[in-house]
């Protein structure tokens, strides 16, 4: 009889377990597809994080996904501002305050421990299973970490793809331990044209950071080593070998740790130079240097603005006469190269000139009769002929006034 019972409680076991449905495992993710690298380990010190995520082999960052960083509650984390972090999937993005459409551009968002990153509209997808690396904290804005050394948690979520992957970090007391990694400086490279022989120089937050020489043709190639990763504000300026400078071209590089980045097509302004004064109604002469065959345009402020333009020579060398009689008084020059190929440069520096008076109306340095004879068949005109009959620009009529004045400077011959 007891074996009987053991037979039917055996074969009721059997029947039971055929119809219980089985409980798939939880599987943890793979500890080595996220990681957080502190460049100080040690406990109530700031760091830098910089997080390392291997997407899954079929996920991509897209537009109007995110990626979330949720830090330890003992960990202090700053209000980061956009140039305080980075995120790079093989490309390194533009991170806003908050999103506007753009192929690179990424929002980021701060609350309490959370760091947010949201792909902005127009967003161009990571490839599928890219390594996605974001770093949190500049030099002077970083994160402390917790008072008391222990293993303390890091999460990673978001709506791109893969599941919330959670890891541990380790704080320590006393000495940095190894997971302490130097963080790897990054280079820019610059390629451009300004003129041919312009000593180029390079500037990392006003500082000179590098100079080479332009080449026959104008073009300039120089590499920037060893910067600290984060957004540098360069400037560029060309000079020549009597001192005369170009304006300085300036702008923001985000330098990648590890990484070449290249800035191309620059142009630089032209060198303009005009004389401090010059007697009305002499022309005024521009002149100056830009990239070799190529074409500057000249602005000249009289009232209204006057537009002249110029070929450059084979050395970069230009100059312009403006023959148009100017008024009076304090006046502006300034200038642009177009190459041809469709770059064209900002505007060159400002020169300031006088246009001072002069009775010399044949601008032959006499004063004489010939001058008399000009300013009688403008006379009692208030919009003469020859504008330099109004000797002292008041605009018309040429009368007694301009006639004194033509005596004044008297000079005969």
């Amino acid at each position: 009889m007891f074996g009987r019972l053991l037979g039917l409680l055996g074969t009721a076991l059997l029947i039971l377990a055929l119809f219980i449905p089985l409980q798939r495992p939880v599987l943890a993710a793979n500890p080595d597809s996220v990681k957080d690298t502190l460049t100080d380990s040690r406990k109530s010190v700031t760091s830098l994080h910089t997080i390392s995520l291997d997407m899954s082999a079929a996920t991509a960052f897209a537009s109007s996904e995110t990626i979330t960083v949720t830090l330890h509650a003992n960990f202090t984390v700053p209000a980061f501002s956009p140039s305080d972090v980075s995120l790079n999937d093989g490309t390194a993005r533009t991170i806003l305050a908050s999103c506007s459409a753009g192929p690179d551009n990424v929002g980021l968002a701060v609350s309490g421990q959370t760091v947010t990153f949201t792909a902005c509209s127009g967003f161009t997808s990571s490839a599928s299973g890219a390594v996605v690396t974001i770093r949190l904290g500049t030099g002077t804005t970083q994160i402390t970490s917790p008072s008391s050394s222990g293993v303390y948690s890091v999460t990673v979520a978001g709506s791109y793809g893969d599941d919330s992957r959670a890891f541990n970090v380790a704080i320590t007391e006393g000495v940095t331990i190894s997971l302490t990694i130097p963080f790897p400086t990054g280079d820019v490279r610059f390629t451009g044209d300004a003129f041919p022989g312009a000593i180029v120089t390079f500037l990392d937050s006003g500082m000179v950071v590098g100079t080479t020489v332009a080449n026959s043709f104008s073009f300039f190639d120089k590499t920037i080593t060893g910067l600290n990763p984060g957004v540098h504000t360069f400037g560029v300026f060309g000079q020549a070998l009597d001192g005369r400078k170009t304006l300085t071209l300036s702008f923001d590089v985000n330098v990648i740790s590890g990484s070449t980045v290249t800035v191309s097509g620059l142009l630089l302004p032209p060198i303009i130079t005009v004389p401090s004064s010059e007697k009305r109604p002499k022309a005024l002469v521009e002149s100056g240097l830009a990239r070799h065959n190529s074409t500057v345009t000249t602005f000249t402020n009289s009232h209204s603005p006057i537009t002249r333009q110029v070929s450059t020579n084979a050395g970069g060398e230009w100059n312009v006469s403006v023959t148009d009689v100017l008024h009076l008084g304090a006046h502006t020059a300034s200038a642009l190269v177009n190459d041809g190929g469709g770059n064209q440069s900002i505007l060159s520096g400002i020169r300031n000139f006088q246009i001072t008076l002069s009775a010399d109306l044949n601008i032959d340095n006499l004063v004489n009769l010939t001058d008399f004879s000009i300013l009688m068949f403008s006379y009692g005109l208030a919009n003469p002929p020859n504008l330099a009959s109004d000797i002292n620009d008041n605009g018309g009529p040429v009368d007694l006034v301009d006639f004194s004045v033509m005596m004044f400077y008297w000079t005969g011959g």
